[in-house]
């Protein structure tokens, strides 16, 4: 059972690393697993565990990939793939056009990003896809490229058939063509050198994040998105999530029936 000191302590080694916040709420499922990474790594005393998380890069990384949440599947909230398609459509680009995916979990938001652009620009040289997450374990998953049936359970059968290659009973594997248009780094979107680093993208999708972050670090990461967000770029948010509160540095547009952000200039501030 975590007493509130030892909960407090975890709390901050979570929140200085990823800037996400757990508050008392979650306390059971923070406890949940810190005792089973205990278990794993044959510690018994909270005092000892803690020591490991502060002096052992590899037991914090795999204590940060227990905490985060993974679950997702293709064609997650297709709405947002739709809006991109026409986007993709209707706007003037040089080419390739390049997509961010911030937190990329296990790869099936990237993937299912690339399977769009190449339906809809047909040639795989128009296009490039970058995921991020700071899970260690899930961008391992995601470059090996297999899935579950119930990870493609939403996938047209066109699409799966077209984009993967069927490696046992229900295992999927994305096949070679598409994979090499897809790229993966483990980072932290908090960390503005490293998101610098990465260049520049014209639509940016980070969805079901920032309602983890306090107002600091929400601040501190739209603005770490507006800098990789090219001038009139878009970044995609989760349907419960807005920046209008922590930002004037986007304006929402409808497209598609859904609510996207679009990266204002410094012109069109100063226009303001």
């Amino acid at each position: 059972m975590l007493t509130k000191l030892y909960f407090d302590i975890l709390r901050d080694i979570i929140y200085k690393n990823t800037g996400i916040t757990f508050d008392d709420k979650k306390k059971y499922f923070v406890e949940n697993r810190v005792k089973e990474h205990m278990e794993e790594l044959g510690i018994t005393s909270l005092k000892d565990y803690i020591y490991k998380l502060k002096t052992d890069k590899n037991i914090l990384k795999e204590f940060i990939s227990k905490i985060t949440v993974n679950e997702t599947y293709f064609y997650r909230e297709y709405y947002h793939l739709r809006a991109l398609a026409k986007l993709v459509q209707t706007e003037n680009h040089s080419f390739p056009v390049k997509v961010l995916s911030i937190p990329c979990s296990t790869g099936e938001e990237p993937y299912s990003i690339a399977i769009v652009l190449n339906e809809v620009l047909e040639d795989l040289r128009k296009f490039e896809v970058v995921g991020v997450d700071i899970d260690t374990n899930a961008i391992k998953k995601a470059k090996e490229g297999v899935y579950g049936s119930r990870s493609v359970s939403k996938l047209p059968s066109k699409y799966l058939e077209k984009y993967f290659d069927e490696i046992g009973p229900g295992r999927w594997r994305i096949k070679d063509f598409l994979k090499r248009r897809v790229r993966f780094y483990e980072g932290n979107i908090l960390d503005r050198l490293f998101m610098k680093s990465l260049g520049k993208f014209q639509y940016v999708f980070c969805k079901n994040l920032l309602i983890y972050f306090d107002d600091k670090a929400r601040t501190q990461a739209i603005n770490n998105l507006y800098d990789v967000i090219t001038d009139g770029g878009y970044l995609f948010l989760g349907h419960a999530e807005s920046v209008s509160r922590a930002s004037s540095l986007f304006e929402p547009v409808k497209i598609e029936d859904t609510i996207v952000y679009r990266k204002v200039t410094e012109e069109e501030e100063d226009e303001w």
